[in-house]
């Protein structure tokens, strides 16, 4: 009888231990399907970007980039000047202008259109007006791109917002192409990085146990900048073909720098 037992004890762990591999087993190979079905819709994805959007070498021609160089700094100072207040002078001034409510702090979280590209927590800071003009040129980036396919949203870098007089004259040192005056001191200027984007690419179906979700996540973080990077020639293009509209709108001045790699705004309305 206790033999019976035992044999029954060993058959029985045996019995639990085969079902938990064969659990574990079926979970890695759903696991593996969907990672790997999203790692396809992520490559035809980026297919479609590639077959749809030029590279900034054919589109960015010489008239479009003079389209770019028709309102140069003195323009957009004139037009800083025409804003409620001042330049800005420093930090504790920044903090009198936020209580008036002349200045707005801006958060670039999760829903955002845009991401910050080595821009200090001091700087992130922009008129109402301004703020505004951020929103407005990465929403029109995003109906451009639609236009010429059916493409995920595409998050643009800003990589400079206020610079205040105190600051401003600290990067004089170290920057030949910073100007004494700048439309960033009056916080309605800001520059868009040309060469880094994030892509927004769709968040995976949810599942019971969220593990897979999870990775797909880590994924789309991850991919979500190696693909912007890697489509930044096309990118580039619509981010030009944007500006251009709204300038000729007169909604924005925008100039073209190379040495810094960005397209320097102004809003104006």
């Amino acid at each position: 009888m206790r033999i019976t037992l035992a044999i029954l004890l060993v058959l029985s762990l045996a019995a639990g231990h085969w079902y938990h591999n064969y659990d574990l087993q079926e979970k890695k190979k759903s696991y593996s399907k969907e990672i790997n079905s999203h790692l396809d819709k992520i490559y035809h994805i980026e297919k479609d970007f590639i077959a749809n959007l030029p590279i900034y070498e054919d589109y960015g021609t010489a008239k479009k980039e003079k389209e770019l160089r028709k309102y140069l700094l003195p323009h957009h100072i004139q037009a800083a000047k025409k804003s409620a207040f001042g330049p800005v002078n420093d930090v504790e001034h920044i903090k009198k202008l936020v209580g008036e409510n002349k200045l707005a702090k801006i958060e670039a979280d999760k829903d955002a259109l845009f991401f910050f590209y080595n821009v200090p927590d001091s700087g992130k800071y922009l008129t109402l007006k301004a703020a505004d003009g951020l929103k407005m040129i990465a929403y029109h980036f995003q109906e451009i791109l639609r236009k010429k396919a059916d493409l995920p949203e595409v998050k643009l870098a800003v990589s400079s917002m206020l610079r205040t007089k105190e600051y401003h004259s600290k990067l004089k040192t170290s920057n030949e192409n910073a100007a004494y005056i700048s439309s960033h001191s009056y916080g309605v200027s800001f520059d868009l990085f040309y060469d880094d984007y994030f892509i927004n690419f769709p968040e995976p179906q949810k599942t019971e146990d969220g593990f897979s979700n999870e990775i797909i996540d880590r994924l789309n973080y991850r991919f979500g900048f190696l693909a912007g990077d890697a489509l930044r020639r096309q990118l580039k293009s619509m981010l030009m073909e944007t500006l251009i509209e709204l300038q000729a709108e007169g909604k924005i001045y925008a100039i073209i720098e190379k040495n810094q790699r960005c397209f320097h705004v102004t809003v104006l309305k």
